[in-house]
């Protein structure tokens, strides 16, 4: 089967969706049940899931039984895509850039070298302003952001070392399905492979690919040490989650109910950036301690990296006006808190 759904496709399925509106799942206690699925485990988003489900299952009184399916449980990225602009899935934690098959506008947060770190993702996600203009990324398609923040930067692992530019020369690399990751690929001499983050470890097991770029974190919440040993840290290019939920089910719940999901999905960001800020260290000792090898650039290669990935993905972002809009004023707010 073919785990990419059409753009077209997915399109209709989601308008279709806003058309008629999901029926509210409702249990025999009388609950309200709200699937809400990853493709990790283990890392910033499942903490975010877990300290939402406590959150809102404690102040609705069990009025909304909040189900987790982390680890790709209800079927890879494409699957889950599709199920949250459907309705069958009430909400998704994902990587921004694989909803860009619903919208354009969430490839503002793949241009690389916007973000510092966390603590500039904090301050620049908390504004009224940016909240207001990321949640709106989606709604014509079925979906209705509820939280954003920074998962990790992103880095490269790969079963040979990669310690130069060179070494990318033919080398298939996953990526994310977004034009922002694979065209820089293709100028720096590398294969770019779309994939699910689910069919990962097989394809590099088997040698489908030789490595795979990520949010660092994953690699080791994801024990990809047993099969690929050489991580190399990537320049500034941090990956960023944003919490997607199917609109009409929000909009569908009593007035109350989407005040308290709206607002523990906020709160919890708090504790997942301070876990998130740990992880990162943590997992790059969990990396290491288990026979990984940690690789950096040279200062010249770093920034030719830089350089590559940043003009491609702003060439990309400029041919659609919706995109380029929304960068310009993603920017210009982020730019405030630098």
């Amino acid at each position: 089967m073919n785990t990419h759904l059409s753009r077209r496709n997915l399109l209709s399925l989601a308008a279709g969706t806003v058309a008629a509106g999901p029926l509210l799942q409702v249990n025999a206690q009388n609950q309200i049940v709200m699937k809400v699925a990853a493709a990790t485990i283990n890392d910033v988003q499942h903490f975010w899931m877990k300290s939402f489900q406590a959150a809102v299952e404690t102040r609705t009184g069990g009025r909304i039984k909040v189900e987790l399916y982390p680890a790709s449980q209800l079927g890879a990225i494409p699957r889950m895509v599709e199920g949250t602009a459907m309705g069958t899935i009430e909400c998704f934690a994902t990587a921004s850039s694989f909803l860009t098959s619903l919208d354009p506008r969430f490839e503002v947060f793949d241009v690389p070298g916007v973000i510092n770190d966390t603590a500039h993702a904090v301050k620049a996600f908390q504004d009224p302003e940016m909240r207001k203009l990321i949640f709106s990324f989606g709604g014509n398609r079925g979906i209705e952001s509820i939280s954003v923040f920074m998962h990790s930067p992103q880095n490269l692992v790969s079963r040979k070392p990669i310690r130069s530019l060179a070494d990318l020369n033919g080398q298939k690399i996953r990526v994310l399905s977004t034009p922002l990751q694979m065209e820089p690929i293709k100028k720096l001499g590398g294969s770019p492979v779309p994939m699910p983050l689910s069919e990962v470890m097989p394809a590099l097991q088997n040698g489908a690919i030789d490595g795979f770029i990520a949010a660092s974190t994953v690699f080791s919440a994801l024990k990809f040490y047993d099969a690929a040993k050489y991580q190399t840290q990537l320049p500034q290019w941090p990956l960023i989650v944003v919490i997607a939920c199917n609109k009409a089910w929000l909009n569908k719940l009593p007035a109350d109910l989407r005040a308290i999901v709206m607002e523990e999905a906020a709160k919890s960001e708090a504790a997942a950036n301070e876990f998130g800020v740990q992880d990162i260290t943590r997992s790059r000792d969990v990396w290491t301690q288990n026979g990984g090898q940690l690789i950096s650039l040279s200062a010249d290669d770093a920034a030719t990296f830089s350089k590559t990935v940043n003009q491609t993905a702003t060439e990309i972002i400029n041919k659609n006006a919706a995109a380029k809009s929304a960068f310009d004023t993603y920017t210009g707010l982020v730019r405030k808190y630098k």
